[in-house]
């Protein structure tokens, strides 16, 4: 009897925990998720973008409930590492970063180089453009841009040749008021500043970059998110990949080509 009475004991345990596993898979646990989004050209812009669609629609499929904060690129990270932002898309991994949060891979892109052609020559290379005299370039200040591209803004910071903006739509608009000569950005950036498609500046707009496309995550808090929780959010991401529901949203402000071409991300 005794041994009944203890087995039943063990299975209502074994059974309250599964539930409560179950219930907080996501890491909702009844809490809203603050989602910290940042100005991203069609990503995210005054409320509509890709992002903001797929955290939607992650909402519809985990029943989690997410409220989205505009918040600066640059103030991004420390708001996670802080505890006060939960979730951040569009953010690329760097070693530093992985102490407070994880990264799940969802698109990829390939970051260019704008040059005002009024004040610059062609560039073909930023060894190149670090022998420049008296010139600048935008950088986001916080943001990654990828392996080969952080160490030549490494350098150029040393050199005094960069200029710090909160997040990568104001890189593009100082380039367009001239206040530096060159920024480095993505289409999905920098074509929401371009009325009808036309550039309000002579650009040269060049891909120098020797390496492979920018990896770009969603960044979730290790406060708020166990690794089990993490390893759930990516096998939803993933299906939404493999089934087209993260193409279609790409879709919706994106030709079919660029949504293609931004899915094939080499980190998943």
């Amino acid at each position: 009897m005794r041994s009944l009475l203890l087995t039943c004991v063990l299975f209502l345990v074994c059974i309250t925990d599964a539930s409560a596993t179950n219930s907080d898979q996501f890491g909702c646990n009844g809490k809203i998720i603050t989602v910290g989004v940042t100005d991203s050209g069609v990503m995210y812009h005054d409320g509509k973008g890709i992002d903001a669609d797929l955290i939607q629609l992650l909402g519809e499929i985990t029943l989690c409930e997410f409220h989205l904060k505009l918040i600066s690129r640059e103030n991004a990270f420390h708001l996670v590492e802080q505890g006060k932002i939960d979730l951040v898309p569009s953010t690329t991994r760097e070693p530093h970063r992985e102490s407070f949060a994880w990264f799940i891979p969802y698109y990829e892109v390939r970051i260019l180089l704008l040059t005002n052609e009024n004040r610059l020559p062609v560039i073909s290379s930023l060894e190149q453009f670090k022998k420049l005299e008296g010139v600048s370039i935008a950088r986001a200040t916080g943001s990654g841009y990828g392996t080969y591209f952080n160490y030549h803004l490494s350098e150029m910071e040393s050199l005094g040749m960069v200029r710090g903006y909160p997040d990568y739509g104001k890189t593009v608009v100082a380039l367009l008021n001239g206040e530096v000569d060159a920024t480095l950005s993505v289409p999905l950036v920098y074509r929401l500043f371009f009325a009808k498609g036309e550039e309000p500046l002579p650009l040269r707009i060049a891909d120098i970059s020797p390496g492979t496309p920018t990896t770009v995550s969603l960044m979730l808090a290790k406060h708020r998110f166990s690794s089990a929780q993490t390893a759930n959010w990516l096998r939803v991401i993933e299906t939404l990949r493999l089934n087209g529901r993260l193409q279609t949203i790409m879709e919706r402000y994106l030709s079919k080509d660029e949504a293609l071409s931004m899915l094939n991300v080499s980190g998943l």
